[in-house]
């Protein structure tokens, strides 16, 4: 998602306070604000981090003391959903390596990392530190859990001279089962769509046959666009998935009535978060509809000044 807000930081301590409220679940937009106590388990993440955009609200200018304000409030969300799969997009290395490093060795519960590149340099992440490669990025509960990493690269339209778009998997250890875990961000233009989760299709529908698979990112599109066929499962879906959100009927629209799951779900990005008025559901948490039941979604409210200029997606799922 490309950002477009033009906010300043306020003080760090100002920050930390509002980002750390913004995280904790609340909010007028969110109808079904979660408590983890009641909510099914295993726990999901997907969050696009706006780490090198121009008009991301953050902005730490390699200050120490800002990132670090950064990654307490990414932590903090991960604790609070008690997530067993974490998976971010536009993601700076640096902010890969704060998380990482951070979370790899602490007593609590620590997580083990997964990185995937889909450029080796852009400028905006020199603020993050010295390493300037941008990608996307996993966290696993637990030590040592994680095996099989693939990165796949998505089909590029020849005439789109940017951003390499990827598919990053690995296998990882959850609640007991192995999952196959990945995480993208995909492109909006042209036939791209259709290519890229076609391609993710492919990949993937085989696996559901025999393992749980859940699949996070930032799609670009909005539940009802034609490509997302290949990912869902019902209404008029072709797919493999439920999607974690599908259930919400407080924001099923007129295409779904009658329905009990439905190709709908709460705005991730709207005008809290960024300078838009297109306000709009663009992530999602796909879980193989085999393997999980129980589905439920949640996208997070905003601070004053945001953290990224998407919604935190939380979901929820239980066993089959």
């Amino acid at each position: 998602m490309r950002g477009t807000g033009r906010r300043r930081l306020a003080s760090v301590a100002a920050m930390a306070a509002s980002l750390l409220f913004a995280l904790l679940p609340h909010g007028t937009a969110n109808a079904d604000t979660p408590s983890p106590s009641t909510w099914p388990a295993p726990r999901f993440i997907s969050y696009n981090l706006c780490g090198a955009a121009a008009g991301c609200p953050t902005k730490p200018g390699n200050n120490p003391t800002k990132k670090n304000a950064w990654r307490d409030q990414v932590v903090h969300a991960m604790d609070y959903w008690d997530a067993d799969v974490v998976m971010f997009q536009e993601v700076c290395y640096g902010q890969y390596a704060l998380l990482r490093d951070h979370l790899a060795d602490r007593s609590s519960t620590p997580y083990t990392a997964v990185w995937g590149a889909t450029l080796n340099g852009i400028g905006n992440c020199t603020q993050w530190g010295s390493d300037q490669r941008f990608g996307l990025a996993m966290f696993v509960k637990g030590d040592a859990t994680v095996s099989g990493r693939t990165m796949t690269m998505l089909y590029n339209d020849p005439d789109v001279n940017d951003e390499q778009r990827g598919l990053l998997c690995a296998d990882a250890e959850v609640r007991g089962r192995t999952v196959r875990a990945c995480d993208t961000h995909l492109d909006w233009r042209g036939d791209t769509p259709e290519e890229q989760t076609h391609q993710i299709y492919r990949q993937l529908e085989p696996l559901t046959r025999k393992m749980p698979v859940v699949l996070g990112g930032d799609f670009n599109m909005t539940p009802t666009a034609t490509p997302l066929r290949w990912l869902y499962n019902d209404n008029q879906g072709i797919g493999p998935f439920r999607e974690v959100d599908e259930t919400d009927k407080d924001y099923f629209g007129g295409h779904c009535a009658g329905y009990d799951n439905c190709r709908t779900g709460e705005n991730t990005v709207d005008g809290q978060c960024e300078d838009t008025a297109a306000a709009k559901k663009i992530d999602y948490i796909f879980v193989s509809d085999k393997h999980f039941t129980s589905v439920r979604g949640d996208a997070a409210a905003c601070s004053n000044p945001p953290l990224s200029d998407h919604r935190l997606l939380r979901g929820a799922a239980a066993w089959s």
